[in-house]
């Protein structure tokens, strides 16, 4: 709660170092405008913006030599700003906008021009009422600069050599661009290249003392400040900010990070905008977001300021062109263009430390990469210390996951542009004809670790030889293990939980500690998994931030043991949560954790518009105290426990199809006079907001209607 108090603090400092960046010139065809999300286009003129980071003269106590050799090179005295640079390069000529290297003196087309949009202040971190109106100011482009390290590391992210072969699932940029045909690898290297402006002092009575964030761990509080869709209307966008978490690290040969994977809202024009951390010390830069091609996923990027400081590191005392070439592993023959060697960047280590962070680095050890065949992977929980682990049933069985409920409602697989859909969390391969014919029941691992009743032997008509190879990696600090496992036990009922037994146990590992009183609504939570990067990444578990936005419950008793004795006396039953944490494909047998550590939920689901594109904030998991017949088994090892799993339960199974239950006491009068339940309704709404969506058209239309009106 104290790093939330401290927003305020950090965000009134943060608009001292935050600008608008604008880049206009001559497009007669208007062909600058592509790959950006928005822009303005009047008279055969383009108008592109994007966000800065102002750095003010002596604001830093250690600036990198690369500022000081770019300002004695142009002759500049007065302050720089540092954004993307892709905001500049349509404005370039031809003779810069393709080059490889770092450029001193990059060149404009004629009659083209930046200049930056600074909220004008008189003194102090919270001078409120010395605010003046913006104004902007014209500046000079000095140079451009790779970040090779965060190229390097965003690079190995998605795919590497997957990328010049245009096979990549990944492509760097918003969902809202239109795309060209330009090459991944010019986009993954247009993302991580910065362009450093020079623009006339600003006047400030104090100059304030801007501090570089030490390196940052996941869960660290993150805001961002930028100006989203900016030039569409400045006064009501200029400097906005949004917060977050840090999800994920990746680390350049040094061991330093080098990129940031962020879970806060980033949107169009906030790109070149600064990164600080609660302290109000500088994290970085974000540029534009990774997005999953099938999925419209996009994950953000903060470039951080070590990675930028040091990017020129050895070239200045080299100023060797073919030294640049060799660095950044490219040729002048762009036919001939390859990428850095990924072997000297290392392994992401970025787990948390302190004693705030022990907890949450504990429940992240717990949490397993699972992989079934060779192209599905998933996440499962480590529950104990012989090696059990639960996921979720789809991750094993999705083809049992093809289902159509009474009012549309459809799973994943079904593809329609007008249904709502459950979009399970990890990424799988369509199931062949055959395997769809079969309904596979629970098969048993190995019966005789756990006991053998007439239940356990109804499991055993099956071999483990039906499924595909299942292998689990387990990340324990600075170690990442691969094991076999086998199938325990996969649910029948509606419940989606399945469970795995390692092969061989490892001496050491962390296992999770579930927490069965329902959270409360509000209550703050991470979710932890394998969301999107696979195993191709080497990454470890993302933690994603938000709270408990609803509890579903059910009259109970949920589950009724075969001897007639209930579960619980309670008068209802959790079975669904929802989150505001960002859930993708790949985190489906993830955890949600509260702020003790503790696990409140076996991640599930998440939704989707009709025509495919996800929605990571709206999600669902199993809370714990619907999973008691599992925590059950580990003290009894009798899979009698779990039969009550599979037991069927229409009103359970409606709730997690997303539709109003066939009772009719469940059902509003409301909505048996309009013949739909919630479902369809739901539907519907979510196929119109997919269906006919303009990206330029949409929101500049939706920021007419939603400007204040005047009184």
């Amino acid at each position: 709660m104290k790093k939330m108090e401290s927003l305020p603090d950090v965000a009134q400092f943060a608009r001292n170092f935050s600008v608008m960046v604008r880049s206009q010139g001559p497009d007669p065809k208007g062909l600058k405008m592509r790959n950006h999300a928005f822009h303005l286009h009047q008279n055969g003129s383009t108008t592109l913006s994007a966000s800065g980071i102002l750095l003010p003269d002596g604001c830093l106590s250690d600036r990198s030599p690369m500022f000081d050799h770019v300002c004695s090179i142009h002759g500049h005295s007065g302050d720089l700003v540092v954004t993307t640079a892709s905001v500049v390069e349509p404005f370039l000529t031809a003779e810069y906008r393709n080059k490889a290297t770092h450029e001193f003196s990059p060149k404009l087309i004629p009659a083209a021009c930046i200049d930056v949009l600074v909220e004008g202040k008189e003194e102090g971190i919270r001078s409120d009422e010395s605010y003046v109106n913006p104004c902007w100011l014209n500046c000079k482009l000095l140079a451009l600069v790779d970040v090779t390290a965060s190229s390097v590391a965003l690079s190995s992210l998605i795919g590497g050599e997957s990328i010049l072969q245009g096979s990549s699932s990944w492509e760097v940029g918003w969902s809202l661009a239109t795309r060209d045909d330009g090459t991944q690898a010019m986009m993954v290297k247009s993302a991580s290249r910065i362009a450093i402006l020079g623009v006339p002092r600003v006047e400030l009575k104090n100059i304030l003392h801007l501090n570089i964030s030490p390196a940052q761990q996941k869960g660290d509080l993150l805001l961002l400040m930028g100006s989203p869709f900016g030039i569409l209307s400045p006064l009501h966008f200029l400097n906005s900010i949004s917060f977050g978490t840090v999800s994920n690290c990746r680390a350049s040969g040094s061991g330093q990070n080098s990129l940031l994977l962020a879970d806060f809202r980033g949107l169009p024009g906030m790109e070149g905008g600064p990164v600080f951390d609660e302290h109000t010390c500088l994290i970085g830069m974000l540029t534009r977001p990774l997005r999953q091609k099938a999925s419209n996923s996009e994950i953000q990027i903060v470039i951080t300021w070590n990675a930028i400081a040091s990017a020129w590191g050895n070239e200045l005392q080299k100023k060797s062109q073919n030294s640049q070439q060799e660095l950044n592993g490219q040729c002048a023959d762009k036919e001939r263009r390859v990428l850095p060697n990924f072997t000297n960047f290392g392994l992401m280590r970025c787990l948390p430390k302190g004693p705030d962070f022990v907890p949450l680095q504990k429940a992240m050890s717990s949490i397993a990469l699972i992989t079934v065949g060779d192209g599905t992977w998933a996440s499962g929980i480590i529950l104990d210390q012989q090696g059990l682990i639960l996921t979720n049933a789809h991750v094993l069985e999705p083809w049992r996951f093809i289902r159509k409920s009474t009012v549309g409602l459809m799973s994943k697989r079904i593809e329609s542009p007008v249904q709502y859909n459950i979009s399970f969390s990890e990424k799988m391969r369509n199931p062949s004809k055959e395997e769809s014919n079969r309904l596979f029941p629970s098969v048993l691992g190995n019966s005789n670790s756990y006991g053998v009743s007439a239940y356990d032997a109804s499991l055993q008509n099956l071999s483990q030889k039906n499924y595909r190879k299942i292998s689990v990696r387990l990340d324990n600090m600075e170690n990442q293990l691969w094991y076999d496992a086998s199938v325990v036990y996969v649910s029948k009922g509606p419940m989606d939980v399945a469970l795995l037994q390692l092969d061989d146990v490892p001496s050491q590992f962390c296992a999770v500690s579930p927490e069965f009183d329902c959270p409360s609504i509000g209550l703050p939570v991470h979710v932890i998994g394998h969301g999107l990067l696979g195993p191709q990444s080497d990454i470890g578990p993302s933690v994603s931030s938000g709270i408990v936005s609803h509890v579903v419950r059910l009259p109970g008793p949920l589950h009724v043991e075969e001897s007639g004795i209930v579960e619980s006396e309670k008068r209802s039953v959790p079975v669904m949560l929802q989150t505001t944490a960002a859930v993708h494909p790949g985190a489906s047998g993830g955890a949600v954790i509260n702020s003790e550590g503790r696990m409140v939920g076996l991640i599930t689901s998440n939704a989707k518009h009709g025509g495919g594109s996800t929605i990571p904030y709206l999600n669902f998991s199993i809370p714990c105290a619907a999973l008691a017949p599992i925590f059950r088994f580990l003290d009894e090892h009798k899979l009698l426990s779990l039969k009550v799993l599979d037991e069927p339960n229409d009103l359970l199974s409606s709730v997690w199809s997303l539709v109003p239950s066939n009772s009719e006491s469940e059902q509003s009068a409301l909505e048996k006079n309009v013949g739909e339940g919630k479902g369809s309704r739901f539907s519907k709404f979510l196929a119109e907001k997919h269906s006919g969506f303009d990206p330029l058209k949409d929101v500049a239309q939706s920021i007419r209607n939603n400007l204040p009106s005047k009184m």
